[in-house]
């Protein structure tokens, strides 16, 4: 039998500040309201760092933030994704800042994935270059389309905010839950200032 797919409390936790700092002190309640009974247990108790939750406790809270303060299609999923990046590269990507490198951040994925998600498949960039830069999760058919949206919003994020202008088309074009073999995410990049 299959191990349980899992999230970490890193997953969480800065999902969490960003709704309570952007919609408002009682934004939370709202949404652990609006969330199935599996992410309820989990706010139940303290959400540390280290820790590992079932990941369709994740997706409750993912889906539920959307329906809350989202307008029910996922875009607010890719801004807390947004969020989450800028915020990551505060704390464990904090070495990308100071190198300023997209290539060292797309090909660091796999590394940062297994930090996030256990039993999730894997994470790995196939292509790096500016021009075609892609990224894949293989061996994970059960990732929610709520995830999905999050990590394009988180991918952005992260290379915008060490300096880097990527592409308005950025998005994933390959999903398993739409019958593809892996989930990819496709973008193209500029560093700023060099833009023509």
């Amino acid at each position: 039998m299959a191990e349980p797919t899992q999230a970490s409390g890193r997953a969480f936790l800065g999902l969490i500040r960003h709704v309570r700092d952007r919609k408002g002190a009682d934004a939370l309640g709202r949404v652990l309201e609006a969330a199935p009974e599996a992410t309820r247990e989990v706010f139940a108790r303290p959400i540390r760092v280290m820790d590992w939750h079932p990941y369709d406790s994740f997706i409750g809270f993912l889906r539920a933030a959307d329906r809350v303060h989202g307008k029910g299609d996922l875009a607010f999923c890719r801004e807390l994704g947004a969020a989450a990046g800028k915020r990551d590269l505060g704390t464990i990507l904090r070495v990308f800042v100071a190198l300023a490198s997209a290539e060292r951040l797309i090909k660091s994925c796999s590394k940062v994935w297994s930090d996030y998600y256990r039993n999730a498949g894997r994470m790995e960039a196939v292509a790096w270059e500016p021009e075609d830069t892609r990224v894949r999760i293989y061996d994970f058919p059960q990732m929610d389309p709520a995830h999905c949206r999050l990590m394009e919003g988180w991918m952005i994020s992260t290379m915008e905010t060490i300096g880097f202008r990527v592409s308005r088309d950025a998005s994933e074009r390959s999903c398993t839950s739409s019958g593809g073999p892996h989930h990819e995410f496709v973008c193209t990049w500029t560093r700023r200032g060099t833009e023509r």
